[in-house]
């Protein structure tokens, strides 16, 4: 009975920390996203105030959940049914295959919840793929859009061309969206539909930047070249972050292999009591389970507080 009070006592506020974190990184991320449309569309209010009655995030849509499936392909309507079973099947069946080894109510009721959480990372990680690779395919895109329209051609024709290029099969069945639809139901709309499809803010940027050029009837291509020279730099940037905070990471899987090899090494001086207690007895098995939820906790941690945002 203390064993289980103990382990309430760490997991509960972990469980709500963990909350916590997820629940500020979401709302500093959509925070971000506004700030940068609101500063680069200052002037051009009227465009943002279509958007807004147009936008995807309005409630009359899908939820939240509904909006991250769709952003990692799941775009049918009983993608949000069909995932919540998901998780909650993969963390019935995970929480069941851990009762075989600890058999433990409390273990086994935790467990459900730590794995249930488990398809959301995968969406998640589904997610930043896809915006990865659309995100370089628009790159490059503006990279020849720019040279082209320097070299006195259309933006229409110099987009329609570096779409038919592009090497990123996703990219391009997203701007085909634009270039078969714009006609139809306007430029506009169909840039809603795009952003429905991908959570880019590059590609928000990239409309706000084509909307303006059209707005002011001039030729957009310098403004353009900014946006390729602002991109680049980023990436830049990204790249050197991203390299040195692979070091913290790093550190961090050491100082568990040496835990762990320090750990082998007490329990062979020790003749075996420590492998006998944390694993030949339940009272162990309970202490070692939140152990191991301890430091797959910090190892979570660590990776949001070295994540690069895109």
């Amino acid at each position: 009975m203390t064993t289980e009070l103990i382990a309430l006592i760490i997991i509960i506020p972990i469980l709500l920390v963990l909350l916590s974190i997820l629940a500020y990184n979401f709302y500093f991320e959509f925070n971000k996203r506004h700030k940068i449309i609101k500063v680069l569309s200052k002037d051009h209010n009227e465009i943002l105030d279509e958007n807004k009655k147009q936008s995807i995030f309005s409630k009359e849509e899908r939820n939240w959940l509904g909006k991250r499936l769709a952003y990692a392909g799941f775009i049918s309507p009983f993608s949000e049914i069909v995932f919540i079973v998901v998780c909650v099947v993969f963390g019935f069946l995970s929480a069941t295959f851990i009762n075989f080894a600890i058999t433990n109510p409390i273990v086994f009721i935790i467990s459900w919840l730590l794995f249930a959480f488990f398809p959301l990372l995968v969406l998640k990680k589904i997610i930043d793929n896809r915006q990865e690779e659309f995100n370089f395919g628009l790159k490059i895109i503006i990279d020849k859009v720019t040279s082209m329209m320097k070299s006195g051609v259309g933006f229409e024709q110099a987009l329609k061309k570096s779409v038919i290029t592009s090497k990123s099969k996703f990219t391009k069945e997203t701007f085909n969206v634009y270039l078969i639809e714009k006609d139809i139901i306007g430029e506009d709309k169909s840039f809603e539909k795009m952003f429905k499809l991908v959570e880019s803010k590059e590609l928000r940027i990239f409309y706000l930047t084509i909307s303006i050029g059209r707005q002011s009837g001039g030729k957009f291509s310098n403004t353009l070249e900014k946006l390729r020279k602002t991109l680049h730099d980023q990436g830049e940037i990204k790249q050197e972050i991203t390299a040195s905070t692979k070091e913290v990471k790093v550190g961090s899987y050491m100082i568990i292999g040496l835990v762990i090899f320090i750990y082998e090494m007490m329990d062979g001086s020790m003749d075996g009591v420590l492998d006998e207690h944390f694993f030949g007895t339940s009272e162990g098995q309970i202490q070692m389970f939140f152990i191991v939820v301890w430091v797959g906790f910090g190892l979570f941690i660590n990776n949001l507080l070295t994540k690069v945002k895109g």
